[in-house]
């Protein structure tokens, strides 16, 4: 609503116990369209130009070079990483960068890869009083057939659920107008994203800070494009993101101590009561944090030296391009990105119509 500022249950796109991705939600409906055909396992190799238009794309498939040309216009939506990766690639990009590749500029465009913004998650680590946690659940073989047949009957029950159930927005410091950090909690804990959950009982509350003033990029590293780019995130750079990120750790345990919270907890697994002053947390942030796999900026819409695409997602100082994803954020909005990219996809599909049309 109009106040960010609080606690809530996560919204999830879910339809029927579900995830519902933009593949189901809109490819999947349009795929019986006669002017659409979806091409899987390949690899865009860059964008071919004609004078200073797009007009066509070069992939391979199943050991094949392949070229679809492109009657109006060509729209990137590769995500923060893929389409700045894509337009450099193609030629545009920082021409000395490009030309050191061995790449043809096409178009100097120095802020493509630069302006990369992410959220950085620092997770603390609460064991339990109770088994109440999902890794009670899961480490148990008969609850874990039964959430099984729950979900296979019924879908409701744990695998309904998202990774994160509780969302807190609030502010790391009294005089701030809106919120600066967002915690993302989790009825459940593990060693590292990805790897299986302890065999005890505890919860996860990860922090991330709203607003970063650090900025990355994303560089090239090989003019093959099954090579992967430089990802060079520069998290926790500037002194305001350093103080903030402690300042939110210090968030975290204030919550917890709480009395309705801290007669629940028996102790802290992570950070743990040894990492108490203002550097021990710090160091702690930059040895453990993590994305929380929300990277934008890198094409930024704009008019500025960095910019990348105008107001209506054209690339500029070249026709018949477009990026449609949330790389054209000039600045990563206060809160997770996926129903933002949505929004810009939609936006993106008016803008394109009228255009069309004009």
């Amino acid at each position: 609503g109009a106040t960010q500022e609080g606690a809530g249950y996560f919204q999830l796109t879910a339809h029927r116990g579900r995830r519902c991705s933009s593949a189901r939600a809109y490819l999947r409906p349009a795929s019986g369209r006669r002017n659409l055909e979806v091409l899987t396992r390949a690899l865009v190799h860059r964008v071919v130009f004609e004078g200073g238009r797009a007009c066509a794309l070069e992939f391979s498939q199943k050991g094949r070079l392949r070229r679809v040309a492109a009657r109006r216009e060509i729209l990137l939506a590769a995500g923060a990483i893929g389409s700045a990766q894509l337009l450099q690639l193609s030629g545009i990009g920082d021409g000395e960068a490009l030309r050191e590749l061995g790449i043809e500029v096409r178009r100097h465009l120095p802020g493509v890869g630069a302006n990369l913004q992410d959220h950085l998650q620092i997770r603390a680590v609460y064991r339990t009083t109770k088994p109440i946690t999902l890794n009670d659940e899961v480490n148990n073989p008969l609850r874990k057939i039964l959430m099984g047949i729950e979900y296979a009957l019924f879908r409701t029950g744990p695998l309904t659920m998202g990774a994160s159930q509780v969302a807190v927005f609030t502010s790391t410091r009294p005089e701030l107008e809106t919120p600066d950090i967002q915690f993302h909690v989790q009825p459940l804990s593990s060693d590292s994203p990805g790897e299986g959950l302890h065999h005890f009982s505890a919860f996860t509350s990860s922090v991330c800070q709203l607003r970063p003033e650090s900025r990355g990029r994303i560089c090239l590293t090989s003019p093959d494009p099954a090579v992967y780019p430089a990802i060079h995130p520069n998290y926790l750079a500037t002194e305001a993101d350093q103080r903030t990120a402690v300042a939110a750790m210090k968030v975290s345990r204030r919550i917890c101590r709480a009395p309705a919270l801290a007669r629940l907890i028996r102790d802290e697994l992570d950070p743990g009561p040894a990492i108490q002053t203002d550097e021990a947390l710090l160091d702690h942030a930059r040895n453990t944090a993590t994305t929380i796999y929300h990277p934008v900026g890198t094409c930024k819409m704009g008019r500025d030296e960095l910019a990348v695409v105008d107001e209506r997602l054209r690339v500029h100082g070249v026709e018949g391009l477009r990026v449609a994803d949330a790389s054209i954020m000039p600045t990563i909005v206060s809160g997770n990105t996926n129903a933002p990219t949505i929004m810009i996809g939609e936006k993106a599909s008016d803008m394109i119509l009228e255009d069309a049309r004009a």
